[in-house]
This record gives C-alpha cells, structure tokens and sequence, in this order.
C-alpha cells in the first residue's frame, strides 16, 4: 500500500510525554519490495508510506518484516533505522508543525508509540508510550 499525505497546521499539534520503549513485535509480517526515492527495501504487509511533510523534508517510512522501523528522504543514501530501536506493526499517524515532526506506530500488541524529531537540532528524541 502505498500513500501520500500532507497535513495542515490545524492539525499538527504536538503533546510531548515521558520517553518510553517500543513494545516487541510478537511474529514477523509478510514481505512487500517497497522504494522510495530510488531507494529499495523490504517492508512488511503494509508497505510505505510516503510523507510530503508541510514544514520539513518528504520522507518515506515503513515497518520491516522483523518489525524494526525505518525510514528514509532524498540524499539519505538508503533505509535508516529510526533512532531509539524497537519494533511495531505499523505507522498510525504522522503530525509536523514548525517545530518539529511527530511519527506514531502500533505495536502487535495494540500499545501506541511517538518518536518526535525538532526541526532545530534534527534530533529524534526517542520512542514514548503515546
């Protein structure tokens, strides 16, 4: 499955929580190839999706069939992990505002978890129970 989204600033508000860890993936999904700025993989079942971030960079993420998460956008050089680890089903929601952007997942287990980068510093924070 492959989409392509953009959100308004209305809907882009952030509420940052304690840092967490990302819940452990219970079996791996099916494998899809998967591209995305000339750059190949291998996804899980649900693919990529593609983000045309209002206030940063396009990026495309996806959840590998091991459950690790990725991520990648033009001159990356290839699929990056996302920083802080842990595993997920799949992404459940994309958020940016001028400060920063805001990636959610969900685990096998149906816990929900944010990992926030600012804009600032282009660092991401981590993963936290959202």
């Amino acid at each position: 499955m492959k989409s392509r989204s953009r959100f308004s600033a209305a809907a882009t508000a952030v509420s940052l929580a304690a840092l967490g860890v990302v819940g452990l993936s219970s079996s791996p999904a099916a494998a899809a190839a998967v591209s995305c700025f000339g750059y190949s993989g291998t996804a899980n079942s649900y693919g990529r999706t593609y983000i045309d971030w209002p206030h940063g960079p396009e990026e495309c993420f996806a959840v590998a069939p091991s459950g690790t998460v990725w991520h990648t956008w033009v001159g990356a050089g290839g699929w990056k992990q996302m920083p802080g680890g842990g595993t997920a089903s799949h992404f459940v929601g994309f958020w940016d505002d001028w400060n920063g952007k805001t990636v959610k997942v969900v685990t096998d287990a149906g816990n929900n978890y944010c990992n926030y980068d600012d804009y600032a510093t282009n660092v991401w924070t981590g993963w936290w129970s959202c």
